[in-house]
């Protein structure tokens, strides 16, 4: 085999493995959404990590964010903030700093097990004439209809979207979702499943710690999944009615 055909192969085996390992990833998260153009959600917040997109998160609290742990859990909180009253990656919006960041003790992160994946915000001063949305401190019945806003990306393998994405996808029981996951992830009473039959609208990677709404509450929080919109794999969100203890705690602590 001469030379150049034995680099054209090894150029295919590290495609094929890289391209395996990244298909597999975790947290790739909104797949086939519609695009907000006015500022309907004004409770959705972006968080930058050294001025850069990383994931979203929800005002609970003129000076607080609801968001996931894996997005800033071991990370300067100097070089954290959080951008407001935006839609598009081109409108900064109203930018505040971040001053503590608690994550629940109970946070683990796996390859098996992503729980209690979420973390309290406390912001460096109030946002002026904040949004907040509430929080619901009840587990929301399997088949409801759901809201997920957030600017991950529009396919797997796409970019992220500068204009704010939503999409609408019904809640999965328990039961359905650890079968779906049965020798592959560890589906908790901390997580919730949701996903429609064929998959096709779905967040996906940049769309973690963005809120889910349901019946005009936050239920939950856009943790993980394996892929983007796959058919075998609904996206997994940690459940605010089995945390919202931490949340209230977070919040007296810093009020």
């Amino acid at each position: 085999m001469c030379q150049f055909s034995r680099q054209l192969v090894l150029q295919l085996i590290l495609g094929l493995a890289f391209g395996h390992i990244y298909g597999q990833q975790m947290f790739e998260r909104i797949v086939d959404g519609s695009a907000v153009t006015q500022k309907i959600y004004p409770y959705y917040v972006r968080l930058h990590y050294y001025g850069e997109f990383t994931c979203g998160g929800s005002l609970v609290r003129n000076n607080a964010v609801l968001t996931a742990a894996h997005c800033v859990k071991g990370r300067n909180v100097e070089e954290l903030s959080v951008h407001a009253d935006t839609i598009n990656f081109s409108d900064i919006g109203v930018e505040r700093t971040i001053k503590y960041v608690l994550i629940p003790k109970e946070y683990v992160m796996t390859k098996r097990n992503y729980g209690y994946d979420l973390a309290v915000l406390i912001l460096s001063s109030a946002i002026p004439n904040a949004s907040v949305i509430p929080l619901d401190r009840s587990a929301v019945a399997a088949g409801t209809s759901c809201l997920v806003i957030g600017h991950g990306r529009t396919k797997e393998s796409g970019d992220l979207s500068e204009q704010l994405q939503e999409i609408h996808v019904p809640i999965m029981s328990r039961e359905v979702c650890q079968h779906k996951y049965r020798g592959m992830r560890v589906i908790t009473q901390s997580m919730m499943c949701a996903a429609e039959r064929d998959n096709k609208h779905a967040p996906c990677k940049g769309d973690s710690g963005g809120p889910m709404v349901c019946n005009g509450k936050q239920a939950g929080i856009v943790s993980w999944s394996v892929g983007c919109a796959r058919v075998k794999y609904p996206t997994v969100y940690t459940d605010i009615s089995k945390v919202y203890s931490f949340i209230e705690y977070a919040l007296k602590k810093y009020p």
